[in-house]
């Protein structure tokens, strides 16, 4: 699809971690900010987690976006370890050092020195692991003993861990209480509120050049905050597919009947009313009530005739 269609020069909606593209919601910006600060502290470990789609990836890749250039930093974007042995070679791997053919104790006395070595200038190196949750105990426990590296009297090693809720309530059990200690700083990263996904909406477009009170009307940005449950990712795609259809139709806004069509394709459930009285700009915040229902009237009235059409 030629995004230069809706005055944007790239696709405003992309699926991948796209740290341009960041929205600074209040949960975001204090996990963001959390991270900031333990580092500062020069903390072992963080925990940022939050359901599937809300962009905890996202806000770690920010975060690591915006730290100095000579920062180390190793970033496992699936941190599927069963092993030990998984956990360390997965390290090395994305060090660029050898890893195959060793065994277990050489790979831990290579990821050590590595480490030790990173340290000499003056920062630890930060390991970003995103599917956290799927570490074994095992492989938490390696991880833990990477947290006893010290040089210049701090830690060696600033691990970010994102996950899924899940791995916050094994921290609970008994079982997991060693690393639970390590990692006394967790932020929670909350889906967005209906007047943030909007804003959302809005920003994406802006960040790719669009203008949004040109190309999105107010009823098919409350239609889409509405059914999106304020998860980026589920924003994103819809969003997405009604460009898509709009842009099929030639048309150079994605208008209410857009986002209904959009959600059909993607078997969304389309709401039959309470459509949500948000407006898509800031600027707009104060707009007379009278217009705000109007707007939302307009949405729902468009549902109802394309439902019985």
């Amino acid at each position: 699809m030629d995004w230069s269609h809706f005055g944007a020069d790239r696709p405003a909606f992309r699926p991948a971690v796209d740290p341009s593209a960041y929205y600074p919601a209040h949960s975001h910006e204090a996990a963001r900010h959390a991270l900031g600060s333990a580092f500062a502290r020069r903390e072992p470990a963080v925990l940022v987690d939050g359901a599937t789609g809300v962009g905890k990836s996202l806000v770690a890749r920010k975060w690591l976006e915006d730290l100095m250039p000579l920062v180390p930093r190793v970033v496992l974007p699936t941190a599927r370890a069963e092993r030990a042995a998984d956990l360390l070679q997965a390290i090395l791997f994305d060090m660029g050092k050898p890893y195959a053919g060793l065994s277990e104790q050489e790979l831990r006395l290579a990821v050590t020195g590595h480490l030790l070595d990173a340290a000499t200038g003056g920062f630890p190196t930060v390991l970003v692991l995103d599917e956290a949750q799927a570490l074994s105990h095992e492989a938490l426990e390696e991880l833990r003993t990477l947290f006893n590296l010290e040089a210049r009297g701090a830690s060696a090693v600033f691990a970010v861990l994102v996950a899924h809720p899940m791995l916050r309530d094994a921290f609970r059990r008994a079982a997991y209480g060693l690393i639970a200690d390590r990692v006394s700083v967790r932020c929670a990263v909350e889906s967005l509120s209906a007047e943030d996904s909007v804003a959302y909406l809005c920003h994406q477009l802006r960040a790719a050049g669009a203008v949004p009170e040109r190309v999105l009307e107010d009823g098919a940005a409350a239609l889409l905050a509405a059914v999106c449950g304020g998860v980026p990712r589920a924003l994103n795609r819809a969003a997405a597919t009604a460009f898509e259809l709009a842009h099929e139709a030639g048309a150079h806004a994605v208008d209410v009947e857009a986002v209904v069509c959009a959600l059909e394709r993607l078997e969304i459930e389309v709401p039959n009313d309470d459509a949500p009285a948000v407006l898509p700009l800031p600027a707009r915040e104060k707009a007379d009530e009278g217009n705000e229902r109007g707007a939302v009237r307009g949405s729902k009235e468009k549902v109802a005739r394309r439902r019985t059409a």
